[in-house]
Formats: C-alpha cells, sequence, structure tokens
C-alpha cells in the first residue's frame, strides 16, 4: 500500500474521530483503539477483520485506504 500524503498531519484528527465515534455508541475509545489495533494484524487472512476496519472508516468518513493506514501506524507503537 502506498503511504497516504500528510498522514502524519491526519493521526491525531482520526483520534478525535474516533473518540467521538466511541461517545456516540456509547463505547470505550480505548476498546475501539485495542480492536483497530488487533484487527489490523490479522486482516490480511481474516475478512471479518478487514470489514471491521472499513466499517469503522466508513463511521468516521475516512477512506478504508486511510484507515488501514492508521491501523497499521497504531501496531507500531
Amino acid at each position: 500500500m502506498e503511504k497516504l500524503p500528510n498522514f502524519e498531519n491526519r493521526e491525531k484528527e482520526i483520534d478525535n474521530l474516533i473518540e467521538n465515534l466511541a461517545e456516540r455508541e456509547g463505547m470505550s475509545s480505548e476498546d475501539i483503539f485495542s480492536d483497530i489495533i488487533t484487527f489490523a494484524e490479522i486482516s490480511k487472512e481474516d475478512e471479518d477483520a478487514k470489514a471491521y476496519l472499513e466499517e469503522v472508516a466508513e463511521k468516521i468518513g475516512i477512506s478504508p485506504d486511510e484507515m488501514f493506514e492508521y491501523a497499521l501506524k497504531k501496531t507500531e507503537e
């Protein structure tokens, strides 16, 4: 996957979007972040994991490619 331009500038914004999603859905943002990291690690082999990341991307209004790049960066932290 090609690195998206200005991704570092978007990371904090995506963090905030996920926190807002958690609040809207009555969830813990820590649980969503944990799921994103877990599912990013297995998404190449698991279609359900890939679908979850795509669903989160759609709910917060970013592209699936940006969601995957964000998720993979979070696995490195």
